[in-house]
């Protein structure tokens, strides 16, 4: 995938080294292996999620201590990080940005064929990007990851994606993060936030993020996706881009105050071919369950697996699924054409038009519907990201601008 060219484990070290050299509750890094490329790091005790034994006040303790240490970070002088070669962003819009014009570049580069919902959300985000910031911090980038034990973070980690930008980006980044690893109370954390920097949050700064970095799961992998080698775990990326448009698509109408409901479920009725399916899918678990099965043949045959129920049910409904699809263009944009590219390229130009008005609603209920339907028919298979949800924020108890 086409940002992986941009990140290296020297990268992460060096910002490792300047993040523990300023106070910030990292690993210690302790040395770089030049060949093969690794980092040497002190061992921190601690887990890296919660589980069903963290009560609400666990929760609440170690989300508020991770909000403190990240506004500690979000204070420090960023010349040093510019010494290692992370990049300023200069003026306001590049600030608000955030790097955004480079991976749609990428993703301009990798496309392979019409995507009216990514290209929604593209034109959404350029017409919303925030024109008025102007503070300048490190950035955690791929926020709300952190190790904890007795009620406190132990260190924050995954730090690879770390640059500079407007702080608010990684609260905005903490609603995707908790969609896919739910790590807390977020109306908490934000209030703790503010309290800690004296700084009110700005709803739509948070939200124009939230957004832009959720895209970039979808946006990216899209190449990768539509054409996977056979070491890609398409499957988990499947779960994840689905997730990250629909956590688009909810904000998006959260913002523009719309009120989407979801479709019915769909039904998936037998099928003449349903013991092929079956005798796949009991052929991939006899093989799992061989006893001392190579780890790597292992990992290979459980995306297998999990990709499965999506081909059966989409061998059951797909051909409702399109007609679903075509006929809520129809009625939308008038005539369609006949074949499912040809629609997608259709709603696609209309998605990239969308103005902000009555029409943004339009195509949004209807983008939304289609990827609750693309949901439904891979569920079974999604892994950590099942029953998508996108956590509220009670702005009424949050200092706002």
């Amino acid at each position: 995938m086409p940002w992986t060219r941009t990140l290296s484990l020297r990268r992460e070290y060096d910002i490792m080294r300047v993040l523990h050299e300023h106070g910030v509750a990292v690993a210690e890094p302790i040395a770089f292996c030049e060949d093969p490329e690794a980092i040497m790091m002190a061992a921190v005790d601690g887990r890296d999620r919660f589980d069903a034994h963290d009560r609400a006040p666990t929760r609440d303790a170690v989300i508020a201590d991770y909000m403190r240490r990240l506004a500690y970070a979000h204070r420090l002088d960023t010349g040093a990080f510019e010494a290692i070669g992370l990049s300023r962003p200069t003026g306001p819009r590049e600030i608000g940005y955030m790097g955004f014009g480079l991976s749609e570049k990428w993703y301009r580069e990798i496309k392979p064929g019409p995507d009216p919902v990514i290209e929604f959300i593209i034109a959404w985000l350029h017409r919303h990007v925030p024109d008025h910031r102007t503070e300048v911090s490190w950035i955690h980038f791929d926020a709300g990851q952190f190790l904890h034990l007795d009620n406190r973070v132990t260190a924050l980690m995954d730090v690879e994606f770390s640059c500079l930008g407007d702080p608010m980006a990684d609260l905005g980044a903490m609603r995707m993060r908790d969609t896919a690893q739910p790590i807390g109370n977020l109306t908490h954390a934000f209030a703790v936030y503010a309290a800690e920097t004296g700084a009110p949050i700005d709803r739509g700064v948070v939200n124009f993020h939230a957004v832009r970095f959720a895209l970039l799961t979808a946006m990216l992998s899209a190449g990768t996706r539509a054409d996977p080698p056979p070491q890609f775990d398409l499957a988990q990326w499947q779960a994840w881009s689905l997730m990250s448009l629909m956590l688009c698509l909810q904000i998006i109408a959260e913002e523009g105050g719309h009120d989407i409901e979801a479709p019915a479920p769909l039904s998936y009725p037998a099928i003449r071919h349903d013991a092929a399916h079956h005798a796949v899918r009991r052929i991939v678990d006899d093989i799992l369950d061989t006893p001392d099965i190579d780890d790597h043949l292992a990992f290979r045959l459980r995306i297998v697996r999990d990709l499965l129920p999506g081909i059966h049910r989409s061998a059951k409904s797909s051909e409702h699924v399109e007609q679903f699809d075509r006929d809520e263009a129809t009625t939308a944009l008038g005539a369609i054409p006949p074949t499912w590219r040809a629609v997608d390229q259709t709603l696609e130009d209309a998605a990239r038009s969308a103005p902000a008005t009555d029409r943004e609603r339009q195509i949004l209920a209807l983008l939304t519907r289609r990827v609750y339907r693309q949901i439904d028919l891979i569920a079974p298979g999604m892994r950590d990201v099942q029953d998508v949800r996108v956590q509220p924020i009670d702005r009424s108890v949050l200092p706002t601008t």
